[in-house]
């Protein structure tokens, strides 16, 4: 017997989720894209983390960082539910976008200090 999560049925539905929502596709294309990037940043402030010695500024900014990569595959998965409650393309689009918009809070947090 098939896992549930692994049912025709289910997976059906999935794609044709995909198919239906264009900005739903674009939006996890986008997430995925980001979440590379994102690793790598988290990976590199808790090198430095554990470089400061754990320090209270160092363990903020890893969180900070670290809070990318969890955002992009929290929100895709957000944004695959909401399409399958039948939510607007807008409320898609801006779900989904959202992790693009924290990024470049960070890319602005990195250039400026």
């Amino acid at each position: 017997m098939a896992p549930l999560w692994l049912s025709h049925d289910i997976v059906v539905k999935a794609l044709q989720s995909l198919r239906s929502h264009p900005w739903l596709s674009l939006g996890i294309v986008i997430n995925a894209l980001l979440f590379v990037p994102g690793a790598y940043m988290a990976a590199s402030a808790i090198n430095i983390a554990r470089e400061q010695e754990f320090s209270s500024e160092s363990v903020t900014i890893a969180a900070v960082f670290f809070a990318l990569p969890v955002f992009c595959i929290a929100v895709s998965f957000a944004a695959w539910r909401s399409a399958a409650r039948r939510q607007s393309s807008a409320h898609l689009a801006l779900l989904l976008l959202s992790p693009l918009a924290y990024a470049v809070f960070l890319t602005v947090l990195l250039v400026n200090y």
